[in-house]
């Protein structure tokens, strides 16, 4: 392997672990969005769907803009996991 791939390896493993990392805190504030009661905060929830939002609108612009894929190819993929549960409704199921 050379240099230039042993160095691309390593960003993307470093780009994989602070994903992880994020992914868990995210978890972790999601988890707050529990009342004591084990009700739901409906302002903290609302927070944490707009900071979703704004993630997810974040990457598809980063990855448009760098090239990775274009408008369309975001749209289409979009689509087509959307269509995995068996319904093209706009929603994932959580797990």
């Amino acid at each position: 392997m050379g240099l230039i791939n042993w160095i691309f390896d390593i960003y993307q493993h470093t780009q994989i672990d602070r994903a992880k990392e994020e992914a868990a805190a995210a978890r972790a504030e999601l988890a707050q969005v529990r009342t004591h009661g084990g009700g739901v905060d409906a302002a903290r929830l609302e927070r944490a769907l707009e900071e979703l939002a704004l993630a997810t609108k974040t990457m598809q612009r980063l990855m448009v803009e760098k090239g990775v894929c274009t408008t369309d190819e975001f749209a289409r993929t979009l689509r087509m996991i959307d269509r995995e549960d068996g319904r093209e409704d706009g929603r994932s199921p959580l797990q």
